[in-house]
């Protein structure tokens, strides 16, 4: 796989806007106040967690329209109610929040057109300089499973998710993996606690909370081993004491898991296995990327990518993700009614008990990138050597709300 961040300004993220009427700019009457929100080497949640501690604001006062990845540089709005709003701007290191309007109400998940991205690719081998041309313009003409990728599944520890473990019932499984399933991105402290808690799993009682160093893990231990309660009130407790925004995501993840599996078994239907690209990405995997093989040349190609992209338009425009409620609906698969249903009744019970709620909106099957801009490939200084070149392009595009950047480069470059 080619780098795509290597530096933070490499990987560039505009919010476009929301829709017209939403935010009125220069307006300090109306009852949200709206912000731009720039930052470098933040994650979107843990960055509006630190402004409220800096400026006394309910972390669940913040409303947005979409999570920007952390190792990137990236704009986009946020709002605030106007009675815990701040009059000016905020600054801190590698961030910055000015007030540009107001609104009616909250940004909810979604509330932007997309977003558009400027992205410095590198560590490019020459072989796939040769074939970039030919991708570019097969991506153009078919377009682009909208696949989730693997920033969704951040969540997964050893090939497993907690909500897709909160879905078949088991929420201590969920717990189990939540606090001590290893994962890429844990740093040293929580490494050390999740090797603490599986030595003495299940037998948490044994535990001192004082050899915890993670915050929001010795929260959760401590809603769970203190208190007379049942082992069933118990996991709840500790259910309920990880983050609101991090337990969405857990079922996001599981939801969204689903719906790769929908679009990859409709793919895998609709084409045969020699016109499918595959790339394993782990859990969400493997995404498959239909395309002309590069041994066809001419009028045999320009027929069989015509195919394709008749092919792709045959399939639904767009399916609702999945959810335990099983509501009938036009863009409910038949595939997704079958996941659900075998699925075990204590699931549902579970979801239901614990108060979750899924979202049900629908998502594209293909979608388009718009203002697709690629640069003449240029030696990279920073990979390679002498004797083996890499090279670097810069790639800016605009994608709908919610589609992966890292998507159309997997479908570029890999």
């Amino acid at each position: 796989m080619v780098k795509i961040r290597t530096k933070p300004e490499d990987f560039q993220v505009e919010e476009q806007a929301p829709p017209t009427g939403l935010v009125i700019k220069d307006d300090t009457e109306l009852p949200f106040a709206v912000y731009e929100l720039k930052k470098i080497m933040w994650e979107t949640q843990s960055l509006l967690s630190v402004i409220s501690k800096k400026s006394g604001i309910p972390v669940a006062a913040w409303g947005l329209a979409g999570l920007k990845d952390k190792r990137s540089v990236t704009t986009q709005l946020v709002t605030c109610p106007r009675d815990h709003a701040p009059r000016h701007a905020l600054r801190g290191r590698g961030w910055e929040l000015i007030p540009v309007g107001g609104a009616h109400r909250s940004l909810i998940s979604g509330d932007h057109e997309g977003n558009r991205f400027m992205i410095t690719v590198r560590d490019i081998r020459h072989r796939n300089v040769q074939l970039l041309p030919g991708r570019i313009g097969q991506l153009t003409k078919i377009g682009l499973p909208n696949w989730f990728d693997t920033q969704r599944f951040g969540s997964a520890s050893q090939g497993l998710l907690p909500g897709q473990l909160i879905a078949s019932g088991d929420l201590e499984g969920a717990m189990r993996l939540h606090l001590t399933g290893p994962q890429p991105s844990d740093r040293s402290a929580r490494r050390r606690d999740k090797k603490r808690l599986m030595a003495v799993w299940p037998n948490l009682d044994e535990l001192e909370l004082s050899s915890i160093e993670n915050r929001p893990f010795k929260k959760v231990l401590r809603a769970w081993i203190e208190g007379s309660k049942s082992h069933d009130e118990s996991l709840r407790s500790a259910f309920l004491a990880v983050p609101r925004s991090l337990r969405g995501l857990w079922m996001s993840a599981w939801q969204s898991k689903v719906w790769n599996e929908l679009l990859r078994d409709i793919i895998r239907q609709s084409f045969p296995d020699h016109l499918l690209r595959r790339i394993d990405i782990g859990v969400g995997g493997p995404l498959l990327y239909p395309r002309a093989p590069v041994g066809r040349r001419g009028a045999s190609k320009r027929s069989l990518i015509e195919n394709i992209a008749k092919t792709f338009s045959a399939i639904p425009d767009s399916l609702e993700m999945p959810t335990l409620e099983g509501n009938p609906s036009d863009a409910v698969h038949p595939s997704v009614q079958h996941r659900i249903y075998s699925m075990p009744p204590k699931g549902s019970q579970l979801v239901r008990s614990l108060g979750i709620k899924m979202s049900s909106h629908t998502r594209k099957t293909i979608v388009f990138p718009t203002n697709l801009e690629v640069s003449e490939p240029m030696i990279d200084e920073l990979h390679g050597s002498k004797k083996h070149k890499r090279w670097k392009c810069n790639v800016s595009f605009e994608l709908p709300s919610g589609s992966y950047a890292t998507n159309l480069i997997r479908r570029l470059f890999d």
